[in-house]
Order: C-alpha cells, then structure tokens, then sequence
C-alpha cells in the first residue's frame, strides 16, 4: 500500500470519528469492545491510522468498521480490503 493510500484512509477515519464527535481516546475505547483480538485498540494506534503510518489489520479493521457502523469499503478501497496486513 502506498503512503498516499495509508493518508487517504487515515484522512477518511479522522472524519468519521470526528463527525461521531469522538476523540481519538474515546473511539480507541468504542473499538476495542468490538474487537476480538489479544491487545485492545490505544489511542497511539488510532492516531497511527489518522496520521496514515499504518493500515490496520483486517480484524482490526473489521472492528473499526463495525464502531463506526459502516462497510469497510466505505472507508478503505475495494483492493485495501482484500488484503492481508
């Protein structure tokens, strides 16, 4: 995935969390009730996906989605989503 692929879905997630007028702690706290993995989600890691340093993880993805109750390809394009990080 490209750095500008990573900043235009950090750029997309920032929105949506804002519109829901969360703060990246909060959203952090949301995500990780809907996440099933062995680490909760932290503010640093959401603000890594904000900031397009990184690209969640499918199941973290999954989890994010699911927080803003959206479709991942609303948020990530069709070929981010299909693919393994």
């Amino acid at each position: 995935m490209s750095d500008a692929d990573r900043v235009e879905f950090g750029n997309r997630l920032a929105k949506l969390v804002a519109d829901k007028n969360w703060t990246a702690d909060e959203f952090a706290r949301e995500a990780s009730k809907r996440f099933r993995g062995l680490h909760d989600f932290r503010r640093c890691d959401i603000s890594l996906y904000m900031r397009g340093i990184q690209f969640p993880k499918p199941a973290r993805l999954k989890a994010i989605c699911e927080t803003l109750g959206i479709e991942a390809k609303t948020l990530a394009t069709e070929v981010h989503v299909g693919m393994k990080h």
